[in-house]
């Protein structure tokens, strides 16, 4: 499967050395700390202020908890409760301690609609009853989070505390208050009746609840608690996402279960911590395990148990952030890093969160505040910026005078089969960027192995033999790095590789707004330029596909090449190989001012095609790279006949 001829005598995979050693710097360099306003780059925090009495205190032992916006005046939401002491259980001996109640009545719990939606409620809930907890039921009224026990500490008198508040609830939110208290340990009191109003036209209940707070049981030993939310100077509420799969999960210390939470970051001293609007910290173990500690479990001397909630952010720049160019800051790239050297990930399956010691990207976006681990990598946007930077429509048309020559050598299709074997198949993962992290942490397959496991995935679900040929043959564009090593191979070195299967899109005519990477866009002189700015550009309306330019790429050479040589390929598979990297068309349906009848025709092949595409990908990325001998076994024993079949096993003009 190898050619002494052609392939390089030291195969190397195909790099992004310029990208990876500037984000890899980045990684390694220890210099500017990134605050929230830096993370979502949207130039507000929210912090919590607790007051009590006041001139507006209405009820007796009145307090209130607010929350504000650091960039606007006013409350965003707000919670105001009440406390006393019973004036029995005052008079009651500190040795009947439980018999001591402490009575508290939530009077208000609003938050603003447009702030809905982030359990900003349930945050100022929880706040009020851990003031309440620490106020009544914990002997930690002086005790500083930061400094040792003194062993003179005295007990003070503790009490239960009796909470109640009304669910009020209207008819479109009947159920919804109530289940919102019970979830934060409420219940319903039966033997209290329900009141229903009606005020005009607008009808509503209020339920009546209760949680009840038991005082700690008197110890020796005293413990410190962390400081409430309302110590700390900035937060923001953020969802954890992963791709499309939704809100991640965290398992529990011990993995028994896996559950939800609405998350906050908030500022720490060497970086930030993700606790939930219930109190819950996320916690990095060394094992690379993601858990999270509850308030009761928050009790810790440790101070390298602290550290392990604490991740730092690292921003991974693009060469135009440093220049200072326009560009969304929701695509480009974070990792946070824990105390432990590695990185905070996701699993887009099982939708847990974890952390590895390869670096793992996720997008910041400051318009809905969430984090998304991504599958996007510092090697793959350099890509991308490299791709809308040259690839204008003068370029396709330099590139194809250039290749459609097919003047640099002549082999047969199974020749640049061992060709593609010193290739990666993900060239922009992390440990495709770097020797020592691919050698020593996993085994990269190379994109040979990848082009006979798709066929073998086609084959297994029985589809046609030249579907199998196509998936087997359709990488084999990258060959012309080591059929051009001067230009070709030594330009994908060191800064853009054209071989490569990326989205494409056409060229002289406007591009879609849902484009790969469009915040590069602006980067493209063809922009600047009229004839390439309307829906048909240079083409005649519904002139189609075939009659267009796409982007200049290793399958787009494979199709002329195919072409070039008078295969018996059926033209669905000519436009499978053509066409299986123009997403904008086959997934999102645009550029139907050029497309006609055909193309349409075309269309479920080609989508077809790159579902299975993508669905091998996946399946092998952990796979064992196939050995020359199992390549071999498979094109004599079933390629191969294949191939002379369409007439594909002749020696090619490339």
């Amino acid at each position: 499967m190898t050619s002494d001829n052609c392939c390089p005598s030291t195969a190397k995979k195909a790099k992004c050395e310029t990208s990876w050693r500037s984000w890899k710097g980045e990684l390694e360099a220890d210099g500017r700390r990134f605050g929230l306003r830096d993370f979502f780059a949207h130039g507000f925090t929210l912090r919590l202020e607790h007051r009590q009495g006041g001139a507006l205190a209405t009820h007796p032992g009145e307090e209130r908890i607010l929350l504000f916006r650091s960039d606007k005046p006013g409350a965003i939401a707000k919670i105001i409760f009440s406390s006393e002491i019973e004036e029995s259980s005052s008079r009651q001996s500190s040795v009947t301690s439980l018999q001591n109640i402490a009575q508290a009545k939530i009077h208000v719990l609003d938050v603003k609609s447009q702030y809905r939606g982030r359990d900003l409620g349930g945050l100022l809930f929880s706040e009020a009853i851990a003031h309440l907890r620490s106020k009544y039921c914990n002997d930690d009224d002086d005790l500083d989070v930061n400094e040792p026990l003194k062993s003179g500490h005295k007990q003070k008198q503790l009490y239960d505390v009796n909470c109640v508040l009304e669910a009020e609830e209207d008819v479109t939110r009947h159920g919804k208050l109530i289940e919102f208290y019970t979830q934060l340990g409420c219940q319903v009191i039966t033997c209290q009746r329900v009141r229903y109003i009606n005020d005009n036209d607008f009808a509503y209940r209020k339920v009546p609840m209760q949680v009840t707070l038991r005082a700690a049981p008197p110890t020796s030993s005293k413990k410190r608690k962390r400081p409430p939310l309302v110590c700390k100077t900035s937060f923001l509420p953020v969802q954890l996402l992963v791709g499309d799969a939704g809100k991640l999960l965290v398992k529990s210390s011990g993995a028994c279960f896996t559950t939800k939470f609405e998350w906050l970051i908030t500022q720490a001293a060497n970086g930030i911590q993700f606790c939930s609007t219930h109190g819950h910290l996320l916690v990095a173990t060394p094992t690379g395990n993601v858990t999270f500690f509850s308030p009761d479990d928050q009790t810790s001397d440790s101070d390298s148990i602290d550290d392990w909630t604490i991740f730092v952010p690292i921003h991974i720049s693009d060469e135009i952030d440093r220049v200072g160019s326009p560009l969304d800051s929701s695509r480009s790239l974070w990792v946070l890093r824990s105390c432990h050297g590695t990185f905070l990930t996701a699993d887009s399956v099982s939708k847990c969160l974890s952390c590895t010691k390869l670096p793992s990207f996720w997008q910041a976006n400051g318009s809905n505040l969430s984090l998304v681990c991504t599958s996007d990598t510092p090697p793959r946007r350099h890509h991308y910026l490299q791709c809308w930077k040259l690839q204008t429509y003068e370029y396709v048309h330099t590139m194809r005078s250039r290749f459609l020559k097919f003047s640099l050598k002549k082999a047969t299709l199974f020749e640049a089969l061992g060709w593609i074997h010193a290739f990666p198949a993900y060239p922009f993962h992390a440990w495709a960027c770097d020797d020592t992290i691919g050698s020593s942490v996993v085994s990269s397959p190379s994109l040979r192995t990848l082009a006979f496991l798709m066929a073998e995935a086609a084959r297994e679900e029985g589809l046609p033999d030249w579907v199998q040929l196509v998936a087997l043959f359709h990488e084999l564009g990258e060959a012309a790095k080591v059929l051009d090593p001067i230009n070709t191979g030594e330009m994908a070195d060191s800064i853009y590789d054209w071989t490569i299967s990326t989205r494409s899109r056409l060229v002289g005519c406007k591009v879609p707004d849902c484009a790969s990477f469009r915040e590069f866009r602006h980067l493209n002189t063809d922009s600047l330029d009229a004839r390439y700015c309307t829906e048909t550009g240079v083409y005649e309306s519904n002139c189609g596909l075939d009659n267009a330019l796409l982007l200049w790429s290793g399958p787009e050479f494979m199709y002329h090449l195919l072409h070039h040589n008078h295969t018996a390929l059926p033209i669905e598979a000519l436009a499978m190989i053509r066409y299986f990297l123009l997403g904008d068309w086959h997934e999102h349906h645009k550029y139907t001012s050029i497309t006609n009848e055909h193309d349409d025709d075309m269309l479920p092949w080609v989508s077809d095609f790159d579902k299975l595409r993508r669905k091998t990908r996946l399946e092998c990325l952990d796979c064992i790279d196939l050995s020359d001998e199992q390549c071999s076994y498979l094109w004599d024993s079933h390629y191969s006949r294949i191939a002379a079949k369409y007439e594909c096993d002749h020696i090619f003009e490339w």
